[in-house]
């Protein structure tokens, strides 16, 4: 039974309107302008404090409910979901990634659906780029009662973790330029990933670091605030994030192993065009979840708690991973 409705969807959309952070050195891109607080004040107390559990659930809730129809690329619903997003970006200060549009066109197969694309870009002229992203779509809806798939582990918790980390990020001037990236089409074969990892390698951009979000929604069955990352003897990034918040956040999982997981998401076109750490965030383990690619992926079976923890660990890794810039690929 799906308690989501229009009236909730308003009132998200309006809380969103009222994201304004403290307000220290201005940065004015793209027509949008951004107020930054020094790197000092980057710290797991002001992180928490950005962060709540309250949006975390209004958005994860917002983004699986029936009003998006499960996101299915070149739908209505995926059309929504997209506007919800852009939204939210722009209400907390993240400039489109070009052409004042923060829609990034993508051909499946012959028909055009799009990509979601931000950017927070520095105060100084680095020209290197950082990623965050997850993939937006899902499976639509089949007939019958309750057959919309809202998709909400798969992945609109990626997506709410990739919105608030932007949103905390976009709050301090870090040397890197942060993409922030929402894909189309990843059900269908990482799609929108591939183009987008195409072009930005024809625009020769210098992206060193890509940090993918998939299915967050669940407790590792290993314990609590705890994630694995996919590929995770390819770099020391999972050092790197443990040394970062200083306990093991970051497990290794044989399952990811066994079954390919490094290349199966949207982070592996941009290791593939780029031979940079480009690796994904989950929580997914095989044994915590049955409702991959089912109907019954519902919000009220999410560990939202749990959830929260990780969105707010992840981004205090990545914003001091960011600052030290010590993560690389291991030799082969």
């Amino acid at each position: 039974m799906h308690i989501h409705t229009k009236f909730f969807l308003l009132i998200t959309l309006l809380s969103l309107a009222s994201c304004i952070g403290t307000k220290q050195n201005t940065n004015e891109t793209e027509g949008i302008e951004r107020t930054t607080k020094p790197l000092s004040e980057f710290s797991a107390e002001n992180i928490n404090a950005a962060q709540s559990l309250e949006e975390t659930t209004e958005i994860i809730s917002a983004l699986a409910s029936d009003e998006f129809g499960g996101r299915k690329p070149l739908t209505d619903g995926f059309k929504k979901a997209g506007e919800y997003v852009e939204l939210y970006l722009k209400n907390n200060k993240i400039s489109p990634y070009r052409n004042q549009s923060y829609k990034d066109s993508v051909d499946l197969d012959g028909s055009i659906t799009n990509n979601v694309v931000g950017v927070i870009r520095n105060d100084s002229e680095s020209n290197d780029y950082v990623m965050i992203c997850a993939h937006l779509d899902h499976l639509g809806a089949a007939k019958g009662d309750d057959k919309v798939y809202n998709g909400a582990n798969d992945n609109a918790s990626g997506v709410t973790a990739v919105l608030q980390v932007a949103k905390v990020l976009a709050q301090y001037d870090f040397n890197q330029n942060i993409i922030v990236a929402l894909f189309t089409a990843e059900e269908s074969g990482l799609v929108g990933s591939k183009q987008l990892a195409t072009k930005l390698k024809a625009e020769n951009n210098n992206l060193t670091h890509v940090f993918n979000f998939e299915m967050i929604g669940k407790t590792l069955t290993t314990g609590s605030n705890q994630v694995y990352i996919t590929g995770f003897n390819k770099s020391n990034l999972a050092e790197e994030m443990n040394k970062a918040v200083g306990f093991e956040f970051v497990k290794f999982l044989p399952t990811a192993v066994k079954y390919q997981l490094f290349s199966r998401s949207d982070n592996f076109p941009f290791y593939a065009e780029f031979n940079i750490p480009s690796q994904t965030i989950s929580t997914f383990d095989f044994e915590n979840y049955n409702y991959y690619h089912k109907a019954g992926d519902e919000v009220e079976l999410m560990d939202l708690e749990n959830m929260n923890d990780i969105i707010h660990t992840s981004t205090l890794a990545i914003g001091k991973i960011l600052q030290d810039n010590q993560v690389k690929l291991n030799e082969k």
